[in-house]
């Protein structure tokens, strides 16, 4: 993954796939934020004007889930 995320784009892109796996709307995401994402195919925007997290921003946070995981 892009060593250009920071700990608060993981941050966001875990509240946009909680809030898929809940199947309830997602929450407002920082215009900046958004922006990145979706710059790398994160997230995409959806019919709402919000964002929606996609495979590859699932498959992401699994990977620095995993990489936390062996900091510890």
């Amino acid at each position: 993954m892009d060593t250009n995320l920071t700990a608060d784009d993981f941050d966001w892109l875990r509240k946009l796939k909680g809030a898929a796996d809940a199947k309830r709307d997602p929450p407002p995401i920082p215009t900046n934020i958004g922006a990145k994402l979706r710059a790398f195919g994160l997230a995409k925007p959806n019919n709402s004007g919000s964002f929606t997290i996609t495979s590859e921003g699932r498959d992401a946070v699994l990977e620095q889930d995993m990489r936390d995981a062996e900091d510890r």
